[in-house]
């Protein structure tokens, strides 16, 4: 019997798994609110931050875990930001980094090695990995690219920017892609994780055009992927909220090997579309039917995604974006139990 890395590395592969492989991405807010827990108490705290893990993918029993969820905008932030932590909910970056044209020349990336959030959750993660990384895939997660820019420098500066200052945009976005690869880079040097979870919510439909995305997202998504596949053989995971159907034939063009995406693109359409060069995950409802429904209603949308894209293998069932804080465990259960009923 496969373990349940190994049952997702099959989907990853492009290969059909002994039972339907099932993710919960992200999880890292949900985690927080239903343990009792704030983030800025884990802050220097990488083995109470690490056994919370742990024993969050024990109770969930998802294929992946996912180190770092929820401290996403703290990657920017480590650059010389302010943060603001809340009761519930992930902390933010409260202001952006970049002005003008010479702030960008005073970001130095190396700080990230001396900033106590990020040595947590590297060093979580390698504890993670230490203990549970034969049995779960462990993806620590980061904003993508185009995201990083827009905190950065602005979302609205940053959307401006890709028609007025296209030169600085592109600098902003080289620079980006540099911070991402740099948090990573430790751990697949150290051996302890095989895959980086990158999650490019800016780069959605619902805020860029096709046309922006394939100048200004995809090919920083693919610089990504390539320096991840040559340098360390490692696997790139990439989920972009919104609609993103305008622009699913571009995403293999990412060289990404797993693309997550929203409920808001019809799976079928999907797995149509790219689902014999990619493998895809997704896509169900968040708020609908895993927060607000019951575990009927749960095992039914994820029955229906299963039916849609399950043929042929390389698929994950999963949420069409991070949980919300407020989802029943219940619900989570009987969504990870539909996958594990279904045998190939």
């Amino acid at each position: 019997m496969l373990t349940p890395k190994e049952t997702v590395l099959k989907a990853f592969n492009m290969e059909l798994a002994e039972r339907v492989p099932v993710v919960i991405y992200g999880g890292g807010v949900w985690t927080m609110k239903n343990s009792g827990n704030r983030f800025d108490n884990y802050v220097g705290e990488p083995e109470k931050y690490a056994q919370l893990i742990i024993d969050t993918a024990e109770k969930v029993q998802s294929d992946m875990v996912f180190p770092g969820s929820g401290f996403n905008n703290l990657h920017a932030a480590a650059l010389g930001g302010t943060v603001k932590y809340r009761e519930v909910g992930a902390p933010d970056l409260e202001a952006p980094l970049i002005n003008e044209p010479a702030d960008l020349d005073k970001l130095d990336i190396s700080r990230l090695k001396d900033d106590e959030v990020i040595n947590t959750i590297w060093k979580a993660t390698e504890i993670v990995n230490e203990k549970i990384g034969d049995k779960y895939l462990v993806g620590p997660t980061a904003w993508g690219p185009f995201t990083i820019a827009g905190q950065l420098y602005g979302v609205e500066r940053l959307m401006r920017g890709t028609f007025k200052q296209k030169e600085f945009m592109h600098a902003i976005l080289e620079f980006s892609t540099e911070l991402c690869y740099e948090f990573y880079r430790p751990m697949f040097e150290a051996g302890y994780i095989t895959c980086a979870a990158l999650a490019d919510p800016t780069a959605s439909g619902d805020l860029i055009s096709r046309k922006q995305f394939e100048t200004f997202a995809m090919p920083y998504l693919k610089d990504f992927s390539r320096r991840l596949h040559d340098n360390f053989n490692g696997l790139h995971f990439l989920h972009i909220c919104g609609d993103t159907s305008d622009r699913l034939g571009l995403i293999p063009e990412t060289e990404v090997d797993l693309f997550a995406f929203d409920y808001k693109v019809d799976m079928a359409k999907a797995k149509e579309e790219i689902g014999d060069r990619q493998c895809i995950a997704g896509n169900v409802d968040p708020v609908h039917a895993l927060t607000q429904g019951t575990q009927q209603r749960v095992r039914e949308a994820s029955t229906e995604c299963i039916k849609k894209a399950n043929e042929g293998g390389g698929y994950v069932l999963l949420p069409g974006c991070d949980i919300p804080p407020t989802v029943p465990l219940e619900n989570i259960q009987a969504f990870v139990q539909t996958a594990h009923d279904w045998k190939n």
